[in-house]
């Protein structure tokens, strides 16, 4: 026969689990203690069964060529919806890409600096080598252009 215990060494020592399953006074005004003793009736259950864990899953997240794919776009002329006039020259782009990149082409292009004639904005003070790089640079994502 299993060793017996009083109430107060069971509640009062070490517990594992829920702490509060049962208050103290509710068990010792129950029918389940008798004579100062406590009868516990457990049922074990044996499974035959392989259970796995989490699946862990490896994706491989390959680098990262958006800019070469703005910069193949912005060669091809493809989709731009904006053109610039620097010294004579005109360059097209997309808004959505130097909107994107720099802040003075998102307020000039849809903030509150917006310009009236977006099919044609005319740069000053810049020559056309140098903003032809500005918009290589950016289309391709490798600066974050601030003028």
């Amino acid at each position: 026969m299993a060793d017996r215990h009083k109430v107060t060494d069971v509640i009062v020592g070490y517990c594992r689990g829920y702490k509060r399953f049962f208050k103290r006074t509710a068990l010792e005004t129950s029918d389940y203690l008798k004579d100062d003793c406590l009868s516990v009736h457990c049922s074990v259950g044996v499974v035959r069964s392989h259970t796995e864990g989490p699946k862990i899953y490896s994706i491989p997240v390959p680098s990262s060529n958006i800019g070469q794919h703005f910069g193949h776009l912005l060669e091809s002329g493809r989709g731009t919806d904006v053109n610039f006039e620097v010294d004579g020259e005109i360059f097209s782009a997309h808004k959505l890409v130097l909107a994107a990149r720099s802040p003075v082409f998102r307020a000039q292009l849809f903030g509150p600096m917006k310009d009236r004639n977006t099919e044609c904005i005319k740069v000053e003070d810049m020559e056309a080598p140098a903003f032809k790089v500005v918009q290589i640079l950016v289309a391709h994502c490798l600066v974050l252009v601030i003028f």
